[in-house]
């Protein structure tokens, strides 16, 4: 209810020493959001590789989060008087907080370098409740030492000054170091992300996937690749019926060591030459998920093979990337997914994340040995494939 004076019953202005101690509650809550952030932004930098950058949309919601949670702790959970809904307040917000994240699928990121950010933003709010709750009784503390150490009458003193900034100037300088401690947890952290989303850590520290930007690296344009094609290829467009029976083209199947998706806009045709490609790449990928400790059949997925002009015609009304000069329709260009995987019912099995890092490995090699372009197409989330 808004305060009146009694006479006038005009409302009563805020007193001076009301204001005052309203601007320091709320410097003292932002000072508090800002020494979360510090914590947070400190651990997470721990786990931080080298050759990783945080988004800055990434650091803007960890500043939102701190600014939230200490707020609640602050102006919600501080006034609370009983003790045993405090603590039941605190319990709740402790396991709350974690799965409203999860709900929002903050712990989802694709990018395994920020592994540390999620694990500091897990247990940023018991950061908080422990300076909330400590922070008084140690400064009273302190500060009755101080007195009795020196034999001070006051506070007001200028010793009793001095050593109440060295807390302060310590707590400085422990974010300092931290900061350059950036990245001593990388390893720790590349093996926290393996528990998470495979259930074991990989000991063949020698088979670590390299962190590349596969769109920058598999660059290759179709006009490069269409002169590829059409050296290795047909001659001329094929229907059907004709490939069904063309001594220039092998038949590919899922027999092996690759998989082949529901053909909508193409036949599993293909020249010698790029079936043995596939072929050894499909070999490639299995050696490479057993030598990472796996079974080794896991198989990726060809999504798309040799296209005749009934195909492309038809795929051009659907799909405005289509292009009427296209590199499948010579029998040397195939898709690989990188999200569709097959694997094995029985055995150690990876994740979707680790073979679709196996796989660009693979591509990454054929490509350097120069036995074929590679385009990463993102708008269908393939490896667009030209024997060389």
């Amino acid at each position: 209810m808004e305060n009146k004076d009694i006479e006038t019953g005009a409302p009563m202005q805020e007193s001076t020493s009301e204001r005052f101690l309203k601007n320091i509650r709320i410097i003292r809550f932002i000072l508090l959001s800002t020494v979360l952030y510090i914590i947070t932004d400190t651990i997470g930098r721990w786990f931080l590789p080298d050759d990783i950058r945080v988004p800055g949309i990434y650091l803007a919601l960890i500043w939102v989060l701190c600014l939230i949670t200490g707020a609640f702790q602050f102006y919600v959970w501080r006034k609370l008087e009983v003790k045993w809904v405090k603590w039941a307040v605190l319990a709740g917000y402790l396991i709350l907080f974690p799965v409203v994240l999860a709900l929002c699928r903050f712990y989802r990121s694709e990018s395994p370098g920020l592994i540390g950010y999620r694990i500091s933003v897990t247990f940023m709010p018991a950061f908080g409740f422990l300076i909330v709750s400590l922070t008084a009784g140690f400064i009273r503390w302190y500060g009755n030492m101080i007195k009795r150490v020196f034999h001070l009458e006051s506070i007001n003193n200028i010793v009793f000054f001095l050593f109440m900034l060295i807390p302060v100037a310590l707590i400085i300088l422990l974010f300092i170091g931290g900061y350059k401690l950036s990245g001593v947890m990388s390893q720790k952290g590349d093996e926290i992300e393996q528990r998470i989303t495979e259930g074991e850590v990989n000991p063949n520290k020698d088979h670590r996937e390299p962190v590349r930007q596969y769109d920058r690296i598999f660059n290759d344009i179709n006009d490069t690749q269409l002169k590829a094609a059409k050296k290795n290829g047909l001659r001329k467009s094929i229907t059907i019926e004709e490939a069904e029976s063309s001594p220039e083209l092998v038949k590919i199947n899922s027999d092996g060591s690759y998989a082949i998706d529901k053909l909508t806009h193409s036949i599993p045709y293909l020249v010698p030459k790029a079936a043995r490609l596939l072929e050894d790449m499909g070999k490639a990928f299995q050696d490479s998920m057993f030598n990472r400790g796996y079974s080794r059949h896991h198989r990726f997925t060809v999504t798309s093979v040799l296209r005749t002009d009934d195909h492309v015609r038809q795929l051009r009304k659907t799909n405005v990337n289509s292009t009427e000069q296209s590199c499948h329709c010579y029998g040397t260009t195939f898709d690989i997914s990188y999200y569709t995987f097959q694997t094995p019912l029985a055995g150690t099995v990876a994740s979707v994340e680790k073979m679709r890092q196996v796989l660009m490995q693979v591509a990454y090699d054929m490509r350097r040995q120069n036995r074929c372009y590679v385009k990463y197409e993102k708008q269908q989330p393939c490896l667009h494939i030209t024997v060389r």
